[in-house]
């Protein structure tokens, strides 16, 4: 199974699906082995896909007001598609990142921001696969996967 992903941004015309970018193809590497590990089931598709999207702090607060009924700016929102396992596709389609970078530095001062931009896709690529974060206990376990692949992440990258 190949995954790939697609980097675009509302602030321009450029979107990123060529895979001869080093980049994308180390960050599709790692989270490609990673949904190996954490859904088998991709396993029995040809191909995977993320679509990820870098916007400004008013146009990811109008979605995050759409989808989450939350009238501010937040740093990511993850949007799953809804898999139906009976239409026997080759394409596993997990779905759309949509990360707002000012929103980012300014909720994780703490972190750089190349760590802060892995800590974000980390945390939106188990959303795609249906972690939550709504109960303690499934909090700890997202953050500690989360964390990993991170890491993962971060050591691609260098």
């Amino acid at each position: 199974m190949k995954l790939s992903l697609c980097f675009n941004s509302t602030d321009d015309s450029s979107d990123e699906c060529d895979s001869t970018n080093p980049d994308i193809n180390k960050i599709a590497g790692v989270l490609e082995h990673e949904l190996e590990t954490l859904y088998p089931e991709s396993k029995n598709y040809e191909h995977a896909e993320i679509s990820i999207t870098f916007v400004k702090p008013k146009e990811i607060r109008v979605l995050n007001h759409e989808y989450r009924n939350v009238d501010e700016a937040t740093d990511v929102l993850s949007f799953p598609m809804e898999l139906d396992e009976s239409e026997n596709l080759p394409v596993l389609m997990l779905g759309d990142i949509v990360i707002c970078p000012d929103e980012v530095s300014r909720l994780h001062p703490e972190l750089e921001s190349r760590e802060a931009m892995c800590l974000m896709i980390a945390h939106s690529f188990l959303h795609l696969l249906g972690y939550d974060h709504d109960t303690q206990e499934k909090e700890n376990e997202m953050w500690n996967i989360q964390n990993g692949i991170k890491d993962k992440l971060l050591e691609a990258l260098i």
